[in-house]
């Protein structure tokens, strides 16, 4: 008997915690699809942006005329890691976490961190990872003003020279699978096959226009690698969620068929019982 009620009250754990993971696959394929959405739209609005800016830096001379993104020798670097909210997502935040500790120890010049979710929290106090701020109220569904805040905060290090170069250290989604990657904010690399110009009329002036591109080029392209590691970390959560409902289903056939089978030995062991009793009754008579 007190097997039977111990695997019955198993299995009610079991339906409890499936129930919970089912739950948190909805929400986060929820999120996920929110997240999406957002990348979607601001994609390809944030591509241009940089190639607009690209065009309009043809031609000016002097590191001074754009300040925000003028190359300089590089003697402190900032890393930004962008890190999961919360666990329950498999090897996300672990994943991310150990690909920024070999880009720090492969670092040849000082450095420090910025740490962006509130599973950052637990590692503030990292003597490795040197943290200079933490923005852990960054939302599952990041908002413009949330960006905008950190996007401000990093600008101001570039500008005021306490970091020479800014590199975003996050997870993106691809078609295989979750790849830990980096994306160097400031200053502006330049890459293979950008175009370079062109004959153009610029209004009201080149100048302005560099500066006016030059902070939307690093408020876009922070948003777009934020939503990037948000819909890297939902897709993760999902995943780890959706194993977790799909063993605790086959944990409870287990289960089922092992009440059954400790159910029918009870019941052969009782029919037993009585045989042998009545059977010793009529030897008796």
């Amino acid at each position: 008997m007190a097997n039977i009620y111990a695997i019955k009250a198993r299995i009610r754990g079991v339906e409890s915690t499936q129930k919970i993971t089912r739950t948190m696959k909805l929400v986060s394929t929820s999120k996920l699809h929110q997240t999406q959405g957002q990348l979607y739209r601001l994609g390809s609005f944030a591509d241009k942006c940089r190639q607009s800016l690209r065009l309009v830096l043809t031609g000016l001379e002097g590191e001074e005329d754009c300040p925000l993104l003028q190359s300089r020798a590089v003697g402190r670097v900032c890393y930004v890691l962008f890190i999961g909210n919360r666990g329950l997502c498999g090897a996300y935040n672990t994943d991310v976490l150990r690909y920024l500790k070999g880009l720090l120890h492969r670092e040849e010049t000082e450095y420090f961190t910025v740490l962006c979710g509130r599973w950052s929290g637990e590692h503030r106090t990292d003597r490795e990872l040197r943290v200079r701020q933490c923005f852990d109220d960054i939302s599952d569904v990041p908002r413009p003003e949330e960006c905008k805040a950190l996007s401000n905060y990093l600008q101001e290090l570039y500008l005021s020279g306490e970091a020479d170069r800014i590199v975003l250290v996050y997870q993106r989604r691809e078609a295989l699978g979750q790849k830990p990657c980096r994306f160097q904010l400031l200053p502006l690399e330049q890459e293979e096959g950008e175009s370079r110009g062109g004959d153009c009329i610029f209004e009201p002036d080149r100048q302005t226009l560099v500066n006016t591109l030059s902070r939307m080029y690093v408020d876009n392209s922070l948003m777009k690698v934020l939503l990037e590691a948000k819909v890297s970390e939902h897709f993760a959560r999902m995943t780890a969620m959706t194993n977790a409902t799909d063993n605790a289903e086959e944990l409870m056939r287990e289960l089922s068929l092992s009440l059954n089978r400790t159910r029918q030995a009870k019941i052969t062991t009782e029919i037993s019982e009585v045989v042998g009793g009545a059977n010793a009754l009529r030897n008796g008579d």
